[in-house]
């Protein structure tokens, strides 16, 4: 009885040893936070091969996959890791029905909007439980392992924090994201009023689209009309609106820069504005976003202006590179890691969750201050 409490007792201190205390406070200097594991060596996979579309803009490397590699540098030096990692591009890979020599695999597919017959037949011929699935259209393709990208996430994650006094909104999407119809039932189902939803196309000005949204129009009009009555000039400020408290923005972060401050001008009132990135691009954040003061984003914290590993450079920056590089880590945790299940990592992703045989990330929600980002 006594030698068994003795091993329980080492088994306990043994765990708590492997795995990082998790961080409950969240500020901009804890966002991104590397594993301290005493991982398993011998359990890691030898030898790699990743599977990828080369996208018809690029020479080098996908970004995932730049990534990925950049990570496995990172470790070179810290732990006595080195696996044999190879590369396949989906579009000259011939694809048999033979033996996969390589202990894992990893499948980076993600919307592309050519049709590829050749990735289709490379699919369906890998092993489902010894490979990593990547992508970020939800469907898991069978595979056992997955890591979901998804803008989605975001989403959710803006809409969850919509105040309680966000009851009506306007929603305004774009050209590059064509989604306020989705976003409408999202808001619906809580129970928001979607009081207007407009597409903005740049073709009218960002202000002229407020002032019609806000029907600034009408109070002018009531002016002209109430100035003729009388045979008088009225002077009086313009009136916009009383029955909306939010804007919703599904827009780029180049186009929010634009949208924000017009409606700031327009209104002149503190409307609540949540800005769901439309991640057609990689504009980052800046420190002193002036002209998004105020609102409020969900998004990577590789694209916040905050303290980044080294290696990744202003030309990496994007999200596609913290995928990769996050990819890496997953593996490290999944198939080395003591007690990984529900430690919560904080990568350039993202937090991720590794549960049973699925990686979950959720980005991080922050307002935009005068002094720089508030984590809420």
């Amino acid at each position: 009885m006594k030698n068994k409490i003795i091993i329980l007792i080492i088994l306990f201190i043994s765990a708590c040893s492997s795995v990082p205390k998790i961080e409950k406070s969240e500020s901009t200097n804890t966002l991104i936070q590397k594993p301290e594991f005493n991982y398993k060596i011998k359990s890691l996979p030898k030898s790699i091969k990743i599977y990828f579309d080369l996208r018809d803009d690029e020479s080098n490397l996908p970004p995932e996959v730049q990534g990925f590699i950049a990570n496995s540098f990172t470790y070179n030096n810290k732990i006595s890791y080195q696996p044999k990692i190879s590369f396949s591009n989906f579009k000259t890979e011939e694809c048999t029905n033979g033996v996969i020599k390589e202990d894992l695999i990893i499948v980076l597919n993600f919307k592309d909007s050519s049709k590829n017959l050749q990735k289709e037949q490379c699919l369906r011929f890998l092993p489902k439980s010894r490979t990593i699935y990547v992508s970020d259209d939800g469907d898991d393709l069978g595979f056992t392992n997955t890591f979901m990208i998804s803008r989605e996430e975001e989403k959710n994650k803006l809409i969850d924090h919509l105040s309680n006094s966000s009851e009506r909104i306007i929603l305004i999407d774009s050209k590059k994201t064509l989604d306020k119809e989705k976003i409408k039932k999202s808001l619906q189902a809580i129970r928001k009023e979607i009081v207007e939803s407009k597409t903005f196309d740049g073709d009218l000005s960002s202000q002229n689209m407020f002032a019609e949204l806000l029907l600034v129009g009408r109070s002018q009009e009531r002016k002209r009309k109430l100035s003729r009555r009388i045979t008088e000039t009225i002077n009086s400020d313009t009136r916009t609106r009383e029955d909306v408290d939010t804007f919703f923005l599904s827009v780029d972060l180049q186009e929010a820069r634009n949208l924000k401050p017009a409606l700031d001008y327009i209104s002149e009132k503190g409307f609540e504005v949540y800005v769901l990135n439309s991640w057609q691009t990689n504009s980052v954040y800046n420190s002193d976003d002036k002209d998004l003061l105020g609102s409020i984003h969900s998004d990577f914290p590789i694209m916040m202006p905050i303290a980044i590993p080294d290696i990744v450079n202003e030309e990496k920056r994007s999200r596609e590179f913290a995928i990769g590089y996050d990819l890496y880590e997953i593996i490290l945790l999944k198939y080395g890691g003591i007690n990984y299940r529900n430690y919560e990592y904080k990568g350039l992703s993202g937090k991720i969750v590794l549960k049973k045989n699925t990686a979950k990330r959720s980005g991080y929600v922050f307002r935009i201050t005068e002094t720089g980002l508030e984590i809420l």
